[in-house]
């Protein structure tokens, strides 16, 4: 999930390899690694279930933090 002063909303973000890991202009709120690598050991094919075991454990104060620090760096 980023942030896009230019139209000064929350978008989410594919790549499909790390070397593209964001969109020009935009500002990395939160990122989850989906790739099997990240998850196969414990869920197997079970992406929806690692989404949701991820969801439980964001420090979302962060999140917003990050938020709240793009939004006084592209308003300023």
């Amino acid at each position: 999930m980023a942030y896009q002063p230019y139209s000064d909303s929350l978008t989410i973000l594919q790549c499909e390899n790390h070397e593209k890991l964001t969109q020009w202009g935009s500002i990395p709120l939160l990122v989850i690694d989906v790739w099997e690598h990240a998850y196969y050991l414990k869920y197997k094919n079970k992406r929806g279930d690692f989404v949701d075991a991820m969801f439980n454990i964001i420090n979302w104060d962060n999140v917003a933090d990050r938020l709240n620090t793009a939004l006084k760096v592209t308003k300023a």
